[in-house]
């Protein structure tokens, strides 16, 4: 006979509610992917790795929070509202791909860049991430969006049937996937500030609410 410890419930709460507080902030500071002049490296180098530490740590936060969620409505989730999880989980890991490079990696490229032409040839590399030549990263850029979409729509429905979130909380993630469609269709949107609000409202609930399912005890088969 095993119990679901309450302090998970409020572990997983905190690190939902820091977590998306943290994305929030950095998806608000967020600047564009590359530098717009030779004169702008040094500034865009500063803020495109600290904002991406701040998403990394976001992101790990989240995901350390996210099965919570889940395991909060447990009793009363059906095995289709499961499948948003991993769905989720993945679209979110797949997210923040992008985040070492510009960690890591960005202070290297750039640091050899030392005239306009060569700023637009690795421009043009990073933001068409060389696909091209190298079609197998297309497994990672192809599923972030879809797994994200499916999971915001699956958790949207299964916290509404659940009832064991306020119904709005359910609501406002089919409204995070509508926003998350519109910047499909207009780019210059960065929509992912909502994704993090959700979580970070998930979060709250977790941190703050009474989690009776905590108390729940699952009952295996004796022999």
């Amino acid at each position: 006979m095993n119990v679901l410890p309450k302090s998970y419930l409020k572990f997983g709460g905190w690190t939902l509610l820091i977590g998306g507080t943290m994305g929030i902030l950095g998806q608000l500071l967020h600047i564009g992917d590359t530098p717009a002049s030779l004169e702008d490296i040094p500034g865009f180098l500063q803020k495109a790795v600290n904002t991406h530490v701040l998403l990394a740590w976001a992101s790990i936060l989240i995901l350390m929070g996210m099965p919570a969620i889940y395991l909060r409505m447990a009793e009363r989730l059906s095995a289709w509202g499961w499948i948003g999880f991993p769905l989720l989980f993945a679209g979110m890991l797949l997210e923040i791909f992008h985040g070492p490079v510009q960690i890591l990696a960005y202070p290297i490229i750039y640091d050899h860049v030392k005239d306009a032409a060569t700023l637009q040839t690795v421009n043009d590399q990073v933001n068409n991430l060389m696909v091209d030549r190298y079609p197998l990263s297309l497994a990672v850029l192809i599923p972030l969006v879809p797994a994200i979409l499916l999971g915001l729509l699956l958790l949207g429905i299964a916290t509404i049937r659940a009832k064991v979130y306020p119904r709005w909380l359910g609501v406002l993630a089919v409204v995070v996937l509508a926003v998350m469609i519109a910047g499909i269709m207009v780019q210059t949107i960065n929509v992912f500030p909502a994704v993090h609000l959700l979580f970070a409202l998930f979060g709250a609930m977790l941190a703050f609410g009474k989690n009776g399912a905590a108390e729940r005890e699952q009952v295996t088969a004796a022999a």
